[in-house]
């Protein structure tokens, strides 16, 4: 069976295995219910009011999940993932650019409310300790809404499954037909209208997946081009020799916070956190001119085109 649509500004589609129940309304409903904790763009959601801090006391489970996953990341990372980063999203990319130089004294003023250590958990609520501090999940949401449809299938006993949400992957199980699941992971190229070209393939083993790249999302200021991730440690557009990172995790939402994080580090930190973490990777960077391929070693195995 199958479930397609579109949520979170973007597509997915759901493939399991069970007895022929069509678990579409149910899916969209999930959905649908995830967007008005989560979604940044709207308005009501919850996440939106705690922003305007305008939200109530309680806490939905799922807001709670979603932040306290992400301080720890946050903490791991050194603050190369971090969540506080919404201030300094809306100054670079909710305008259009027209400069030949960079308020960098409008930077440093954003700073001041930008860093996990401006979150706390106050008795299983999350606080802020000033009303300018908000959060942009972009990050790890969309992976985090791939788990909570994994445990709902799990809820029902769907032992076979993959899960695709704008990217963001998690398989369990295998195919109909007895097979593994097997995904592509995209070649980075910068012109969107290009046929789809894959770097590779990968064999997924009751794990999640996530890829982040800057080659496609920038702005041009000054004639330069600056990649979409952030680095909120700095306040600057990354500049790393990564192309694209992709992440293998237990769960997607880790999974997509990290592939955003190794996006912010280059390859050097990312293999490291790699190392240091029950983490595979695949980092795809540029070397010399020439496009290089890197895979981390428990990954070497699940490669299908090899």
């Amino acid at each position: 069976m199958e479930a397609t649509g579109y949520a979170q500004g973007t597509t997915y589609k759901i493939i399991y295995i069970n007895d022929g129940t069509d678990l579409q309304y149910q899916i969209d409903s999930i959905l649908v219910d995830f967007d008005r904790v989560l979604s940044t763009y709207q308005p009501n959601s919850y996440i939106s009011q705690w922003n305007a801090n305008n939200a109530t006391a309680a806490q939905p489970a799922w807001f709670s999940e979603v932040v306290g996953l992400s301080q720890s990341i946050a903490a791991t990372t050194q603050g190369a993932f971090d969540i506080t980063v919404k201030p300094l999203m809306s100054f670079w990319f909710e305008q259009k650019w027209d400069a030949t130089a960079i308020d960098t004294l409008a930077i440093d003023s954003i700073l001041q409310f930008v860093g996990y250590n401006h979150i706390a958990d106050s008795q299983g609520i999350f606080v802020k300790d000033n009303p300018k501090v908000q959060l942009d999940v972009n990050g790890i949401a969309q992976g985090f809404s791939v788990d909570v449809i994994a445990r709902y299938l799990d809820g029902l006993a769907i032992a076979n499954y993959l899960i695709e949400i704008g990217g963001e992957i998690r398989a369990k199980g295998q195919k109909q037909d007895g097979t593994p699941w097997i995904v592509g992971i995209d070649a980075p190229n910068e012109d969107e209208n290009m046929e789809r070209k894959l770097a590779l393939s990968l064999q997924l083993n009751n794990q999640a997946m996530a890829t982040s790249g800057n080659y496609r999302k920038f702005v041009v200021i000054d004639g330069k081009k600056l990649g979409h991730t952030l680095n909120p440690v700095t306040g600057y557009p990354a500049t790393t020799d990564l192309l694209s990172a992709t992440v293998i995790a237990p769960d997607a939402a880790t999974a997509d916070a990290y592939a955003t994080a190794f996006m912010c580090v280059g390859v050097a930190r990312s293999k490291q956190l790699i190392a240091d973490t029950e983490l595979e990777g695949i980092l795809i960077y540029s070397h010399r001119g020439k496009m290089e391929t890197w895979i981390s070693e428990g990954l070497v195995q699940q490669i299908a085109d090899r």
